[in-house]
């Protein structure tokens, strides 16, 4: 869409590039999917090299800032020093709060499903559903297109501000 303006490879990389936080998040329910299917261990695998520059952001703040709020840390940063930074390109500060809110709903339904105790159940139907969102979102980013997800994008464009 031309009223948003191009993008340049800088801006594909980083735009692609937040959308691993968002992988990272949904790894934690894959886990009891790995379980029940073992032939899904390379691709886990996979995830993990393709993690490991989130993994040590992650282990940094979490070992630096004590009671696990480490991951909150993060959040801010994103949040405030890139969705919230009009210097930085609009591609990027769409794809940063995209990916931010897939994590917000993955950890409500962490919380919900865990609480309930049904989160065995339905972690490995939401690994892969938020993977997959991830991926497509990645490789649209990558041919330098705006992912529409349906509600999450509305959600972007209605409070990120141009």
């Amino acid at each position: 869409m031309a009223w948003r303006g191009s993008t340049d490879v800088k801006d594909r990389f980083f735009g692609a590039a937040v959308y691993l936080f968002a992988i990272y998040d949904a790894m934690a329910l894959g886990a009891g999917l790995l379980a029940q299917i073992p032939a899904l261990l390379p691709l886990f695998e996979l995830l993990q090299v393709l993690l490991i520059p989130i993994s040590l952001i992650y282990g940094i703040f979490n070992t630096a800032i004590p009671f696990g709020f480490g991951s909150l840390v993060v959040f801010f940063i994103l949040f405030l020093a890139v969705v919230r930074n009009e210097r930085i390109a609009y591609f990027i500060r769409f794809n940063t709060f995209q990916s931010i809110l897939f994590g917000i709903a993955l950890s409500l339904i962490q919380i919900i499903f865990g609480t309930l105790g049904a989160l065995v159940l339905i972690g490995g139907a939401v690994f892969i559903v938020a993977t997959a969102a991830c991926f497509y979102c990645i490789v649209q980013c990558i041919m330098g297109r705006y992912p529409e997800i349906p509600s999450i994008s509305d959600i972007v464009y209605a409070q990120l501000p141009r």
